[in-house]
């Protein structure tokens, strides 16, 4: 009995504490971690499983579009043409000086037209154009510069019109562009047969660049259109009140 008591007795088996520093327990290396390398690598993994972006080149895809770029390119640089020349003209005949039209009614009060007529030739405007016809009659003031007027109006509004037309007759062009690729794209298909989505896509996509060039001449003639006329508008409104000033001051006499 004390025998299989003592058999059955546990064993008491030494546990030695963990620490670092104690020179029983054998350490194992240890290796900086750096958790951001693996969302690097992470990262480049999915760069390069996405396909390379295809650059377009414009100037090739433009050459793309058919016979109908011709007359769109034509069309832009006539736009851009007359753009500029408006714009350098403007600058010119637009200058206003409000101190110009108090000289000339002094001029006019004291009868003096050769002075009034030269206030009107130094200011080398449209002022100076419609208020000069002014000086030589005083009785027929009103119907002078009433034609003067229409006269300067019709110096400020040349070449507007080629604008109105090309705002309109571009993307018109463009369109027949797309609508001639078109057919050429099903034709090609009822010769070869083959519909698939890259035949059909290669052609559109080609094809629809006249129409995106028609529409972008169109845009900027239509704009530029507008922008001017409202400038010869706002100079108008601004002749007629010197006019009706200077009408005023002859009636006060």
């Amino acid at each position: 009995m004390d025998g299989s008591k003592s058999l059955r007795r546990p064993l008491k088996v030494p546990i030695l504490p963990i620490s670092l520093n104690n020179p029983n327990i054998p350490t194992l290396p240890t290796f900086p971690t750096f958790p951001y390398l693996r969302h690097f690598k992470v990262k480049n993994m999915i760069l390069q499983s996405m396909p390379a972006e295809q650059s377009i080149d414009v100037i090739a895809l433009l050459m793309k579009g058919g016979v109908v770029m011709i007359p769109l390119v034509l069309l832009s640089v006539v736009t851009f043409i007359i753009i500029f020349e408006r714009m350098m003209f403007f600058g010119k005949a637009m200058k206003l000086d409000n101190t110009n039209i108090t000289r000339l009614s002094e001029a006019l009060a004291k009868k003096d037209t050769n002075a009034a007529a030269k206030i009107c030739q130094d200011a080398n405007s449209g002022w100076g154009r419609i208020f000069i016809y002014a000086t030589p009659n005083r009785a027929d003031l009103d119907s002078n510069l009433e034609a003067s007027s229409e006269l300067e109006l019709a110096k400020l509004e040349k070449g507007l019109n080629y604008l109105s037309i090309i705002a309109g007759l571009a993307p018109l062009l463009g369109f027949v562009g797309t609508i001639i690729g078109v057919i050429n794209i099903f034709f090609k298909i009822s010769i070869s047969q083959d519909i698939s989505i890259s035949v059909i896509s290669e052609g559109l996509y080609q094809k629809m660049v006249t129409s995106a060039s028609g529409l972008v001449v169109g845009i900027i003639a239509f704009s530029a259109y507008h922008l001017f006329q409202n400038q010869i508008d706002n100079y108008l409104s601004k002749i007629q009140e010197q006019a009706l000033a200077l009408k005023m001051s002859m009636k006060g006499e």
